[in-house]
């Protein structure tokens, strides 16, 4: 469960929506991992919620999913196939799994329900291409973040698989003359 806040005047309302502390807030405009935090109690959670709304920033709660153990599963989606997995496992200590802040990748063998979950995630958001992040929870796999310009170099070198080079084989299969929806020149 996720929702999204701009200075709420009733944080206890937006956790709430998402189950009750612990909740991860992330900011809207972060990456690798920098602008999320875990907040355990409600307390701590209504505090950086309340910080983070006098910093006027755009946030995203979400529910913890306390199962996954600082693990999660990132997949490349391109068109309607998912071409190369990875399990992500944080640092000792650390519930967030981003490469960047100090976690480990290794390949994965994923299930046909994670695969489904991520490329039906991939088209909802109108992406031909994709990183979809992965949770596994006790109730199934869970939908942590739709990346639309993924890193490709922690999941190629964990997969083998040379991603980026499957991104070119479907632009040149599936590009057409004027058939673009860009506007403009460029």
């Amino acid at each position: 469960m996720t929702a999204f806040a701009h200075m709420s005047a009733k944080p206890e309302e937006i956790i709430n929506m998402v189950g009750g502390a612990p909740v991860v807030i992330k900011l809207l405009e972060g990456t690798q991992g920098i602008g999320v935090v875990l907040g355990e109690t409600e307390t701590a959670a209504e505090s950086m919620i309340q910080a983070f709304g006098g910093l006027r920033a755009n946030i995203l709660v979400q529910e913890f999913i306390k199962e996954a153990g600082g693990t999660d599963i990132r997949c490349l989606v391109i068109g309607d196939k998912v071409v190369a997995a990875m399990k992500r496992t944080g640092k000792e200590g650390d519930f967030r799994s981003n490469l960047h802040r100090g976690g480990s990748a290794k390949m994965v063998k994923i299930t046909p329900e994670e695969r489904s979950t991520a490329v039906r995630s991939a088209k909802i958001m109108g992406l031909n291409v994709a990183g979809v992040d992965l949770l596994r929870a006790n109730h199934g796999p869970v939908v942590m973040e739709v990346n639309s310009s993924p890193g490709l170099e922690g999941v190629e070198a964990a997969s083998g698989i040379d991603v980026a080079g499957k991104i070119i084989e479907y632009i040149e299969k599936n590009a057409s003359p004027n058939k673009t929806r860009t506007r403009g020149k460029g």
